[in-house]
């Protein structure tokens, strides 16, 4: 026998020496009793008032199912990413199997996970069952097109009282030929604002959830916060701008957006009581970085965003245009039922700013040159007439999406508004009452044609005694002259007549709080009160009166 036999034996048996001390101490470590035996002997153990907490233990999930309300996200905006919560609403014929349907369901996050990353999350914290995610639609009425076309923000208001999502789309898939028509629209939670209707069709299976994602990438509407306000200038943040997408073209801001600014007024306790959506006021983006961005201020509306408010949150939510065309009607503000019918509108890419330097450059070079200057062709591209019903067709120009309406009346102008054609199929300018100033026109014009019968009764009376006195009818001179002084002056009567009017349309503008008609009454009235004290000065009859006494002497010295 070698030696590294005689090794090899002894590793041998110490191996199987160390398994069985080791299986001895397992079976006698089973047999001995547990050294907290004894703990059942202390006298608390026995009595039965452990049973109490026992019984009082099941009361504990009624506690906690009077949930209280969620804490508002302290967090700043741009870190606070969409809460997305997507419903998938499937028409009886759209011919899908249910392992189609899963198909949808199961691929659609990954997209949007390659695409938006976690700038939006289908994921919540909380056990709400209204909560961010992905599911299927079972209220609405009309699982197709037509549905969300007829659906309305009270709809889904009234089916969610709370919302624990930033963002609902809502999809409809049904059957479209040979293929299936794709449609969807978006609710915000912070404006409760329906985005309008985008559609698309696949003809192929696969391709419907890469469909539906694209459909959510043109509903896509971003919300920002309105910081700060200097002039016409805004300093905004958007929601979820700290998180990078994989895809730039997802939810990311860029120059020459456009968003329509809204106002939240809370209560006491942070609750939204009430929204406001600021009408034909528009965000223009200029500058971006990843937290701020600078907007200029385009508004038909005075200094709406600079006041400071209590509790009032300032939002605007992204808007673009989606339809070919806007159907703009023109509307009485009040309960006037009047339609605005044969009303010029005219439209510019100039504010009135604009168009107010483009009048004083006009005006200068004509007092220059001594010939009219017409202004109108530099800033007017198209000008359109209302229909009976007061309405026009605007169509939307991607180009230039954002024009200017000025509206005139004859040529008054009453209203100056700045619209994007195409983000609504159809709109309303509330115009104000021009009737007022209509019926004071009339009233003028009635009072300036008396003016010039009297003025030309005057002059042909100062006529015939300038007749009589060259033939020396002084008889008759001296007769006319007492004519002229004892008649009542015809200034004082135009001005009193001109009084009646003045305080007549004032006050019918007053009682409709309607300021702009004020301030064009007294600029009318102003103008014929200057017409009248030009044309019937009393210095005139003294001249007259002078020039007789003239003649008279240089006739009797001629003698």
């Amino acid at each position: 026998m070698r030696w590294y036999d005689l090794l090899r034996i002894c590793f041998c048996f110490t191996l199987v020496g160390t398994l069985v001390l080791t299986t001895d101490s397992l079976r006698a470590a089973q047999t001995e009793p547990a050294p907290t035996e004894p703990a059942p002997t202390e006298p608390a153990s026995t009595e039965p008032a452990p049973t109490e907490p026992a019984l009082a233990e099941p009361a504990a999930p009624d506690k906690t199912e009077t949930k209280s309300p969620p804490k508002p996200d302290t967090r700043h905006i741009s870190l606070r990413p969409y809460r997305i919560r997507i419903e998938l609403a499937y028409a009886t014929d759209c011919r899908l199997t249910e392992f189609d349907r899963q198909q949808i369901q199961s691929r659609l996050p990954q997209f949007i996970e390659r695409s938006a990353g976690e700038k939006w999350a289908l994921t919540s914290t909380g056990s709400d069952e209204n909560a961010a995610g992905i599911y299927v639609n079972d209220w609405l009425p009309l699982p197709t097109v037509a549905g969300l076309d007829r659906l309305s923000t009270e709809a889904i208001l009234k089916h969610y009282p709370t919302q624990a999502f930033d963002k609902l789309f809502l999809l409809t898939v049904e059957s479209a030929g040979i293929g299936f028509q794709l449609s969807g629209r978006e609710f915000d939670v912070d404006s409760q604002q329906l985005g309008p209707l985008v559609k698309k069709t696949t003809y192929a299976r696969p391709f419907l959830a890469e469909t539906s994602f694209q459909i959510l990438r043109d509903l896509f509407s971003a919300v920002v916060t309105i910081e700060s306000v200097e002039g016409d200038q805004a300093i905004v943040s958007e929601q979820g701008s700290q998180f990078l997408t994989p895809d730039p073209a997802i939810g990311t801001l860029q120059k020459q957006d456009f968003f329509v600014p809204f106002f939240r007024y809370l209560n006491r306790n942070r609750e939204v009581k009430n929204i406001q959506m600021i009408p034909w006021t528009y965000l223009i983006l200029e500058e971006v970085d990843r937290k701020h961005a600078r907007c200029s201020i385009s508004s038909g509306l005075r200094g709406i965003l600079s006041s400071s408010r209590r509790r009032v949150e300032m939002q605007a939510i992204r808007v673009a245009p989606h339809y070919p065309e806007t159907r703009l009607s023109l509307v009485p503000r009040g309960t006037a039922a009047q339609t605005y019918a044969g009303m010029r509108v005219q439209l510019s890419p100039l504010n009135p700013q604009e168009v107010r330097q483009l009048q004083i450059a006009a005006k200068k070079e004509s007092e220059e040159t001594g010939k009219p200057v017409s202004f109108e062709k530099e800033y007017i591209t198209g000008e359109l007439l209302t229909n009976r019903n007061g309405t026009i067709t605007v169509s939307a120009n991607p180009a230039e999406p954002l024009i200017w309406l000025y509206v005139r009346s004859g040529k008054a102008l009453v209203a100056n508004v700045p619209y994007i054609p195409g983000i609504a199929p159809r709109a309303a300018i509330q115009v104000p009452d021009d009737r007022i100033r209509l019926g004071l026109e009339g009233d003028l014009a009635v009072l300036n044609g008396e003016l010039i019968e009297a003025v030309a009764a005057l002059s042909m009376q100062m006529s015939r005694i300038r007749k009589w006195a060259k033939n020396n009818e002084w008889k008759k001179v001296d007769r006319g002259i007492r004519e002229l002084e004892s008649g009542i002056s015809p200034r004082k009567t135009f001005q009193d007549k001109l009084t009646v009017i003045r305080v007549t349309a004032t006050e019918a503008a007053q009682e409709q709080k309607n300021r702009a008609a004020e301030s064009r009454i007294a600029s009318l009235c102003r103008e014929t009160e200057t017409r009248i004290n030009r044309f019937l000065d009393p210095t005139g009859i003294v001249d007259f009166k002078a020039e007789i006494k003239d003649l008279r002497q240089l006739q009797e010295q001629s003698r």
